[in-house]
């Protein structure tokens, strides 16, 4: 356990080992998000929703055998419905997901590149986050932070691959891959420049935004829409990102609406960011910028609040030269960082 009560579990073997392992685990976790999702979509949004995922489960077998393997896993594990286990990472086949706005950078460095994230959400998700560490045949694979049930919500790899994402309020969806399968691909890569080849060939169902950094200190930052496909949009260090769009083609499709009644605060907290990331930032300037309250409680560091109803509910540096990171449970103005290594 860490400090404030996120489970660190070790998962072993294939994918759909692994995934087993998963769903004996969080079993009854599982069935009651999933039957919560149930109802509170509604009958027929839950079987419409059931009806996209079972027509792109094709793709996703072609796209991602290992990923669909795990998801497997995870109904033979808990005994539930694998196309209900892939609603569980698939929250795009209901339309918008909830609120869970967040503030990210990656930054060059000479050591390898240093990717961080306030993970933002409703505070009711807190008690479903859980720290997974993935071990194949060769030992350790991915260290990732992901609901219960689900695949992952950031991540790393043996290879010093890192990656942080933010929700987009486009306008457009489209046939496609989960963004949270998008993610266990990337991390299936060695490189930031092998991460973008990836994301640039795959079908993308709505708008995100990825943050990533490897090893040899590259970042960058994507945006990716259902229609405009992804955009590489940064290359340089700093790389910053809130919750609008930054690249021209992919904020033509933006809800400018939207973004304002669900992330107002977006373009202030990016402009924080900006203002107060010191020149070649190491680790400890990157905490104290992520717990910072500026326009507090819609700030970096973040608190629920009648206007954006989320709170940080994680906070993460990945070390990607060093093969760590450091993982904050809750906000990072109030609790410590913990360091991992591999």
């Amino acid at each position: 356990m860490i400090a404030t009560g996120i489970p660190v579990v070790m998962l072993h073997g294939t994918p759909f080992e692994r995934g087993r392992q998963h769903g004996r685990k969080f079993g009854a976790e599982i069935t009651r998000a999933i039957e919560t999702m149930r109802t509170g979509q509604g009958a027929a949004a839950h079987e419409a929703a059931r009806h996209e995922a079972r027509t792109a489960w094709p793709t996703i077998e072609a796209q991602a055998p290992d990923v669909l393997a795990e998801l497997k896993g995870i109904a033979s594990g808990s005994g539930l419905d694998p196309i209900d286990v892939l609603l569980r990472s698939g929250f795009e086949f209901f339309g918008p997901a909830s609120p869970s706005g967040c503030s990210a950078l990656a930054v060059s460095g000479p050591l390898g590149a240093l990717v961080a994230q306030n993970w933002d959400a409703p505070p009711s998700f807190a008690a479903e986050l859980v720290f997974f560490l993935h071990f194949g045949p060769d030992g350790f694979e991915q260290a990732i932070i992901a609901s219960y049930g689900g695949l992952c919500w950031v991540g790393c790899n043996r290879h010093g691959l890192a990656f942080v994402n933010n929700d987009l309020m486009l306008a457009s969806s489209a046939p496609g891959l989960p963004s949270q399968i998008v993610r266990r691909l990337i991390l299936q890569e060695r490189s930031v420049a092998s991460a973008l080849k990836q994301l640039r060939a795959l079908p993308h169902m709505a708008g995100r935004s990825y943050l990533l950094g490897d090893a040899s200190g590259a970042v960058a930052g994507v945006e990716v829409g259902a229609s405009a496909g992804a955009r590489v949009n940064q290359t340089g260090s700093p790389v910053l990102h809130t919750n609008h769009a930054l690249d021209p083609d992919i904020a033509r499709d933006e809800s400018e609406a939207t973004l304002r009644a669900t992330y107002p605060s977006s373009r202030q907290r990016h402009e924080i960011l900006r203002r107060k990331l010191p020149p070649d930032p190491d680790a400890a300037a990157i905490m104290a910028l992520l717990s910072d309250e500026e326009g507090h409680p819609d700030s970096v560091c973040k608190a629920a609040s009648p206007a954006e109803p989320s709170a940080t509910l994680f906070s993460v540096i990945f070390d990607c030269g060093a093969r760590s990171l450091l993982l904050c449970p809750g906000a990072p103005a109030r609790q410590s960082y913990q360091r991992f290594a591999w």
